[in-house]
């Protein structure tokens, strides 16, 4: 069984966010004073953003036909063809183990 480990770049920036979100931008910024900013997309230092970006990659891991392995949803597999491929996800940090390395 081959094993593959990755960081998924700019993960959780990726995810759209399921709430609105306003911010204040930091002070020498060009936004006029008692204005506020919308944000469209998640960032790090919210406290969403791992979440919406694992509820995201679930969605996709579910479509493309993984099953969940628990209750929790850390674990996936996919079984194709005779090949099995096992995937743990942790925040932004995958491990992919699998019995073929097509």
């Amino acid at each position: 069984m081959d094993l593959y480990h990755w960081d998924i770049q700019g993960a959780v920036m990726t995810s759209t966010l399921d709430t609105e979100i306003f911010m204040d931008l930091p002070p020498g910024s060009s936004l006029p004073e008692g204005k506020c900013i919308s944000l469209r997309k998640s960032l790090y230092c919210l406290k969403q953003s791992s979440t919406l970006f694992h509820d995201t990659l679930e969605a996709w891991l579910l479509e493309y036909g993984f099953t969940a392995v628990g209750a929790d949803s850390v674990i996936f597999r996919l079984n194709r063809g005779g090949e099995t491929m096992m995937l743990s996800l942790y925040v932004d940090d995958s491990m992919c183990a699998s019995s073929s390395r097509a």
